[in-house]
C-alpha cells in the first residue's frame, strides 16, 4: 500500500490539498458550518507515514464531527480574501518553521481557529512559537474588496481616494450651488445699477434658470454616466461652466445674461454636479451620509465666499472683472477636482430604468411629491430678495446689504449638518424636515414685521440654518418613500422634476409681485411664507397617511 508523508500545521492555519477538497462534492457533504475543516498539507520530507486510506472522503467525513461538515460556499470564501497572500508568501512560512517547501501545488489557506490538535507532535517548540507569531502576522492583513463573477466590488467605503473624492464633491458643489446660493448679490446689482429698466422678476428668471437646471440635467446626466460618459459629463461640465463665468463678464444686456448666466451656466452646473455627486456616492456605502454631508456643504462655503469677492471688489474694480476673478477661482477649484474625480474600478452600472407607473397610485408619496413642491417653491425667495430688500427698504448700503446673505449662507453651513445628524441617529428624514420647513415659513412671516439691520440679520440667520434642513434632506426623505431599491431612481427623478420647476417659477413670481406693489415686499413675503407653509402641511400629512399618528422612525 503506497504511503504520503504530511506535515500538519496546526493553531489556525491550514494549508488544504485543493485536489483533495476538489474531490469532495457539495451533494456529498451538506451542512453549515462556521468554517473550514482542516485538510492536512503533504510534505515529502516528513518523517510521518500516512496511508492513503487516511485521506479517503470517508475517512474524512468519520472523522470530522457533523456539526462541522465541508461546505464547499465556506472554503471559497476564505480562501478567496487569502489565496495570493499564500502563494507570495509560503516559501516564507516553510522556511521559518524549518521545513522544506514540497513541490509547487495550488493550495487554499484558512486563518480560521480550530478545535483539531493535528499534528502537535510534529513541530519542535521553537516551531510552535514561530507558528503563533505568524499567526498574528497573518490576522493583520487586510481583507480585500469582494469581487462577484463579472468583477463588481462592494464600496471601499473609506481610504485616501475615497476621501480625496469628498473633497471633489465639496468643490464641485462650491461652484455649481454656491453660485448660485450667491445669486442674490446679482439680483442687487442688476435690480439697482445695471439693468434698473428691467423688472425684479425678470432678473429672478436668470438665477431660476440655473437652480432648475441643476436639478433637471441630473435625468440626463444618469443614463450617460451608465454608458460610461463619466469623463464627457464632468470634464465638459466643468469647462462649461468655467466658460460661461467668463462670458458673463462680458454681458451687458438682460437677454445675454439670461442665455449665459441663467442657461449655458445651469447647463455646465447640471452636469458638473450630477456626474460628481453620483461619483462620489460609488465610492461610500455606510459612510454615504457622511461623505455627501461634508460634499453639500460647499454649497454654503461657496454661498459665503462668492459674495465675500463682490462686497469687496465690485466698486473697486468694477463688475467686468469682479465676475472675472469669481471664474478664476471657479477654474483653480475645479482643477483638483478633475484631476482626482475618476470611475471606480469595479463599480456596477445600474440597470436599465423603467417607467414607475404605481407611483402616480401612491397617496403618500404623491402628497410628499406636492409638499417639496410648494416647499422649493418659496424657499429660495429669502436667499435672492434678501440683499434688495436690504437697500430698498432699510436703505442700507450695498456692503451691508451684501451682509445680510453672507450671514444668512454662514448659518446655512451648520444647517446642513445638524438636521442630517439628528435625522441619521434619532427620527429619520421626514421627522426631521417637517418641523425645519415650518420653522422657515414662520421666520418669512416674521421677516414682514422686520424694520432694523440688526432684526433683518438675525433673521438672515435664522432662515438660513433652518432653509437647510429642507435643502439637505430632501433627497433622503424621497429616498424613504420608495417601495423597494428597483424604484429609487425613477421616483427620485420624478420629483426632481418638480423641484425644478419651483425653483424655476417661485422667484419670478416673487419678483411679480415686488413691481406689481410698486417696490413693496409685503405680497411677495406673503406668498413666499404661505407657498412654504402649506408645503410643510402636505409633508406633514404625508408623513401621517403613511405612518399615522404614533412616534416613530420616518
Amino acid at each position: 500500500m503506497s504511503t504520503r508523508k504530511s506535515t500538519s500545521i496546526n493553531q489556525g492555519v491550514y494549508l488544504s490539498d485543493i485536489e483533495s477538497s476538489a474531490s469532495l462534492g457539495s451533494s456529498e457533504l451538506n451542512g453549515a458550518i462556521d468554517r473550514p475543516f482542516p485538510i492536512p498539507q503533504y510534505d515529502p520530507q516528513s518523517s510521518l507515514d500516512i496511508p492513503d486510506s487516511v485521506c479517503t472522503k470517508s475517512n474524512i467525513r468519520t472523522e470530522v464531527p457533523s456539526i462541522h461538515k465541508f461546505r464547499p460556499k465556506v472554503l471559497h470564501s476564505a480562501s478567496r480574501n487569502s489565496i495570493n497572500w499564500y502563494h507570495g508568501n509560503h516559501t516564507k512560512v516553510s522556511s521559518q518553521l524549518g521545513i522544506e517547501r514540497a513541490e509547487k501545488r495550488r493550495s487554499r489557506l484558512s486563518f480560521t481557529p480550530s478545535v483539531f490538535q493535528i499534528g502537535t507532535e510534529l513541530l519542535s517548540t521553537e516551531q510552535t512559537k514561530e507558528l503563533g507569531r505568524l499567526k498574528d502576522d497573518i490576522s493583520e492583513i487586510p481583507e480585500t474588496p469582494q469581487k462577484d463573477l463579472d468583477g463588481y466590488t462592494e464600496p471601499p467605503d473609506g481610504g485616501a481616494m475615497a476621501w480625496a473624492h469628498t473633497v471633489a464633491g465639496h468643490l464641485v458643489v462650491f461652484n455649481a450651488q454656491g453660485l448660485n446660493m450667491s445669486y442674490g448679490i446679482f439680483q442687487a446689482y442688476y435690480q439697482n445699477i445695471m439693468l434698473p429698466t428691467n423688472s425684479p422678476a425678470q432678473i429672478a428668471w436668470i438665477g431660476s434658470f440655473q437652480i432648475f437646471l441643476l436639478f433637471f440635467m441630473s435625468i440626463i446626466v444618469s443614463p450617460l454616466l451608465d454608458k460610461g460618459y463619466f469623463r464627457l459629463c464632468f470634464n465638459g461640465g466643468s469647462g462649461i461652466l468655467v466658460l460661461s463665468v467668463v462670458m458673463t463678464s462680458f454681458c451687458t444686456q438682460w437677454w445675454q445674461l439670461l442665455v449665459i448666466q441663467g442657461i449655458l451656466t445651469g447647463v455646465g452646473m447640471g452636469l458638473a454636479f450630477g456626474s460628481g455627486v453620483i461619483i462620489l456616492m460609488s465610492y461610500f456605502s455606510k459612510r454615504i451620509g457622511v461623505a455627501t454631508a461634508i460634499a453639500a456643504a460647499g454649497s454654503s462655503t461657496g454661498g459665503i465666499f462668492f459674495p465675500l469677492i463682490a462686497e469687496k471688489l465690485i466698486f473697486n474694480i468694477g463688475y467686468a472683472w469682479t465676475v472675472r476673478v469669481m471664474a478664476l477661482v471657479v477654474f483653480l477649484t475645479l482643477i483638483p477636482a478633475n484631476i482626482i474625480a475618476r470611475e471606480r474600478p469595479g463599480h456596477k452600472s445600474r440597470a436599465k430604468t423603467t417607467m414607475d407607473w404605481s407611483a402616480f397610485h401612491d397617496i403618500p408619496y404623491l402628497l410628499m411629491m406636492a409638499g417639496m413642491f410648494f416647499s422649493f417653491l418659496g424657499i429660495y425667495f429669502g436667499f435672492y430678495y434678501i440683499a434688495t430688500f436690504g437697500e430698498a427698504v432699510l436703505l442700507l448700503s450695498p456692503s451691508d446689504s451684501t451682509s445680510l446673505l453672507i450671514a444668512m449662507n454662514t448659518a446655512n453651513l451648520p444647517g446642513r449638518f445638524l438636521p442630517a445628524l439628528i435625522s441619521d441617529a434619532c427620527i429619520g428624514p421626514l421627522n426631521t424636515i417637517v418641523p425645519a420647513t415650518f420653522l422657515a415659513a414662520m421666520l418669512i412671516f416674521i421677516w414682514i414685521g422686520a424694520t432694523t439691520h440688526n432684526a433683518l440679520l438675525v433673521i438672515a440667520c435664522l432662515y438660513g440654518f433652518s432653509a437647510a434642513g429642507l435643502q439637505s434632506l430632501y433627497s433622503a426623505t424621497i429616498f424613504s418613500f420608495a417601495p423597494d431599491a428597483s424604484k429609487v431612481g425613477i421616483r427620485m427623478a420624478l420629483v426632481f422634476v418638480v423641484i425644478g420647476v419651483a425653483c424655476l417659477t417661485g422667484s419670478p413670481i416673487g419678483g411679480a409681485l415686488i413691481a406689481s406693489d410698486g417696490g413693496g415686499y409685503f405680497y411677495a413675503q406673503l406668498f413666499a411664507g404661505c407657498s412654504i407653509l402649506l408645503g410643510a402641511s402636505l409633508l406633514l400629512v404625508a408623513r401621517v397617511v403613511k405612518s399615522g399618528w404614533l412616534p416613530q422612525r420616518v
